[in-house]
């Protein structure tokens, strides 16, 4: 009935149902003047809502306001509920249902939201994600919270990679810094390289990649590992590598590390690709010693390969490399572009030939 309330209110005022918001429970305590500004107060998504009067529902016994909000209303961004000193009013958007969603697809949705605003989307991207077309209009009322959580779901399968356990992978090499090696077991430092570099490219949860590195591990290395989970049982794979540097690396101090890395550049007749790859190895070294914050990482990188690579090089002019500094891509991102550039350039000299 709320939900008919608010369209029929709307229809009869010729506004936009989506830009509007119906509450309900208002108490006859509380007169016109006075229920705006609590609207306005009570979350910073009303703060400029517009009240276009109040009307009295026989059946609840109490008032409801129609309000307006400048744009449409997002669904992630209304309280269903308002507390005020003599109860609680409710709040009702177009595509309400009359019991709200259960907590965990409200929390889902949160996230999801999140993760399209990282992917630089919106709840408005969702029908071309899904294959459909944005530009028709639609005659149906505004899917609800769980009919969300379905669309959302079948983007996601289509930007998330599927998960771990259902995909083949490359197992890690063993490694148990024992006083005697085990069979195919490799020194620390080409070990710690390669198993860097090995869970950096694996896009998966930062929980896999440690299952994944204490199951290569043997000895006195998992006893490292196994201590550390004592005191902190969701310790971050970093972490681990880094106590594992600190038992069985080379004993450098923070400022040798970090010298290492600023000195490095690109020598004569090195591809910057592989330039980058042998950079990237200091810069890991760099991080583990905490001579880098990981939040500084492909900013660092950048401005170090900028310096680094010969003067005038093609590949840092054609990517403009110097000019994405403020907004720096990841190593993955910058080790394509650079390799697919070098490719571009090297079909460029076999045609001039």
């Amino acid at each position: 009935m709320a939900l008919h309330l608010l369209e029929d209110w709307c229809k009869g005022m010729t506004i936009d149902p989506k830009n509007c918001l119906l509450v309900t429970g208002v108490s006859e305590e509380f007169d016109e003047g006075s229920i705006e500004p609590i609207l306005r107060t009570s979350t910073k998504y009303l703060s400029e809502c517009k009240m276009h009067g109040r009307m009295f529902v026989r059946e609840e016994g109490a008032f409801a306001v129609l309000c307006e909000l400048p744009s449409a209303v997002d669904p992630l961004q209304v309280p269903s509920t308002i507390t005020v000193e003599d109860g609680v009013w409710r709040v009702i958007a177009t595509g309400s249902q009359p019991s709200p969603a259960p907590a965990s697809n409200v929390e889902f949705l949160k996230k999801m939201s999140a993760f399209l605003g990282k992917e630089g989307k919106t709840l408005a991207d969702m029908p071309g994600l899904l294959g459909l077309d944005p530009g028709v209009p639609h005659l149906e009322p505004a899917p609800s919270p769980d009919e969300w959580v379905k669309a959302l779901g079948k983007a996601l399968e289509k930007v998330v990679p599927s998960h771990p356990e259902s995909s083949p992978y490359r197992k890690l090499r063993l490694f148990s810094g024992g006083p005697t090696p085990i069979p195919g077991e490799e020194a620390f430092e080409p070990w710690l390289e390669h198993t860097t570099e090995m869970l950096q490219e694996w896009a998966v949860p930062d929980a896999e990649k440690r299952r994944r590195l204490v199951e290569c591990l043997r000895g006195p290395a998992l006893d490292v590992i196994r201590t550390l989970k004592l005191s902190n049982p969701g310790v971050k794979v970093k972490d681990c590598l880094e106590a594992l540097d600190h038992a069985f690396g080379r004993t450098e101090g923070l400022e040798d590390v970090y010298c290492k890395f600023l000195n490095a550049r690109q020598q004569k007749g090195e591809k910057v690709s592989a330039y980058i790859q042998r950079l990237e190895k200091l810069l890991q070294r760099a991080i583990m010693r905490g001579a880098v914050a990981v939040e500084q990482m492909d900013r660092t990188r950048l401005a170090q390969i900028v310096r680094g690579i010969q003067y005038q090089n093609p590949i840092l002019l054609h990517l403009r490399l110097r000019e994405r500094q403020d907004n720096p891509p990841s190593y993955s991102q910058l080790i394509k572009e650079v390799r697919e550039e070098e490719e571009r350039q090297a079909a460029g000299e076999e045609e001039a030939l």
